[in-house]
């Protein structure tokens, strides 16, 4: 439509130009979090020994790759480690992290993806270890200016161990490994929904997560109202232009 076709006047379109017009000054823009603001979430229960699985896939371009992913959680040494494995057309990615107990703070993290391997420690708000990308070793030496929490294998286990209700919100630190990068996460339930998985049909809580200093993150993760389990994910995977993983909980 030309612009000319709407100078008429006519109340139709009056009404429109009434409902799409903002005064400036009723605007509230979006502030990013001072990090320095952010402490760790307070979770309401700790994680349980057991395995998880979920059937898997990524969606990009018209294609779909079938993943399959499990998750183990034991006790070891007054600690929990917990185990992500992936299964990918291309090989299995291994990722465990050390997680505190009571708190779920992250203390340690070990991935394997073909020639890349990373052991990293985070102790004194400090991340600290090595990265090795095809038999060459990186140092990796950063200041997280706080504890991480839902960052590595469990995320989604540590995440619905949250007091999670309607309303809720939290703020947290992860860390982005390949850009040795602290990133600011902002957390917030929607409501409760039914979602259907292989493994059934659950009142689930919608937890929505995304980027809280400017990132591309974009995550929702559906959460068991009584089991507490993470039953479904779906994220936007940025550093794949925008392709879409989704998770769901298998029997």
């Amino acid at each position: 439509m030309g612009g000319r076709a709407q100078e008429d006047g006519t109340p139709e379109v009056t009404a429109r130009l009434k409902e799409v017009t903002v005064d400036p000054k009723t605007v509230a823009l979006a502030k990013k979090v001072n990090a320095s603001s952010v402490s760790v979430p307070k979770v309401a229960r700790d994680l349980e020994a057991g395995t998880y699985k979920y059937q898997a896939k990524i969606e990009a371009g018209g294609q779909k790759i079938a993943l399959n992913v499990s998750t183990a959680i034991a006790e070891d040494g007054g600690a929990w480690t917990v185990t992500d494995v992936i299964e990918t057309p291309n090989g299995t990615v291994t990722e465990v992290s050390t997680l505190e107990k009571g708190t779920l703070i992250s203390r340690k993290l070990n991935l394997k993806q073909g020639p890349v391997s990373i052991d990293l420690s985070f102790s004194g708000d400090k991340a600290a270890g090595t990265m090795n990308m095809n038999g060459q070793d990186k140092p990796v030496a950063v200041d997280l200016g706080g504890p991480l929490f839902a960052d590595g294998a469990g995320s989604k286990q540590a995440l619905a161990c949250l007091p999670l209700a309607e309303g809720y919100s939290a703020t947290y630190r992860n860390f982005d490994v390949l850009k040795q990068k602290v990133k600011l996460m902002q957390l917030n339930v929607d409501g409760v929904e039914k979602v259907t998985v292989p493994a059934g049909t659950f009142d689930a809580y919608k937890v929505n997560i995304t980027s809280a200093d400017g990132g591309d993150d974009k995550e929702t993760l559906w959460v068991a109202t009584d089991s507490h389990r993470a039953v479904k994910e779906s994220a936007v995977l940025a550093s794949m232009g925008g392709a879409v993983l989704t998770q769901e909980l298998l029997p």
